[in-house]
């Protein structure tokens, strides 16, 4: 029989891994045996066990897709990757360390390629310097993700805020212009409802009074400002 730990490293390897050897005990039959059997049997049967998932991990790490996974979301520190730390413990500068680490790269860089025209077979331990060093300038900039992360949402946040700020103000403007052109309509409406009253009330006016001359201009004037009046307080 194979070696199953080999065989599921070579799967995992693959670009298209297969799906793991087990699925075949998902039958029908099975899962039957499953539903009705208690949970102590299930565990110590060799093919309903493979039915059972695991339990979710609460600590430590956790092996997905061929790479190792922390159950706790957090930055890995150099020694968890198994990479010197080139730079000091404790709180440091680190533009200053980025800098200084930049230049050792520079250094590096001068140095391998006098090996390679010296002893080339001897430009491993180079690389590997390099690569250190890549890796811890790496690592300082990625403790800034986090403090990116945040001012990144605070910028949106404040983005959306003036956007909502903008359109309330967009929207204020327009309100203040409805007004005025509702203000502008009624004083119009208000000025032709005066130019039909008065004749009206004019005429109303002269049949009551019976008087013509000085009687039926005054008739006129009291009825026509009473029309006005009473046209404006229908308005408003």
């Amino acid at each position: 029989m194979p070696d199953q730990s080999q065989s599921a490293g070579q799967q995992l390897d693959a670009s298209y891994p297969a799906p793991p050897d087990y699925y075949a005990q998902f039958t029908d039959a099975n899962m039957a045996r499953l539903a009705s059997t208690d949970i102590d049997a299930v565990l110590d049967d060799p093919e309903l066990r493979l039915l059972v998932p695991p339990a979710p991990p609460v600590s430590g790490s956790y092996s997905g897709f061929g790479r190792l996974w922390q159950v706790q979301d957090r930055f890995p520190t150099l020694a968890e990757q198994n990479i010197p730390q080139l730079y000091s413990e404790g709180p440091i500068d680190r533009i200053t360390e980025l800098k200084r680490l930049n230049h050792s790269i520079l250094f590096e860089f001068l140095d391998l390629v006098d090996v390679l025209i010296k002893d080339p077979s001897q430009f491993g331990a180079r690389t590997e310097r390099i690569r250190d060093i890549l890796v811890n300038a790496h690592h300082l900039i990625n403790e800034y993700r986090s403090h990116q992360a945040k001012e990144t949402l605070k910028l949106m946040l404040q983005q959306q805020i003036d956007a909502k700020r903008e359109s309330t103000r967009i929207t204020l403007e327009k309100c203040k212009e409805l007004e005025a052109e509702v203000e502008r309509l009624r004083q119009e409406a208000a000025a032709v409802d005066i130019h039909t009253n008065v004749p009206e009330a004019a005429g109303h006016a002269q049949e009551q009074g019976g008087v013509t001359g000085g009687a039926d201009a005054s008739a006129i004037s009291t009825a026509g400002l009473q029309a006005i009046l009473e046209a404006v307080q229908a308005i408003h």
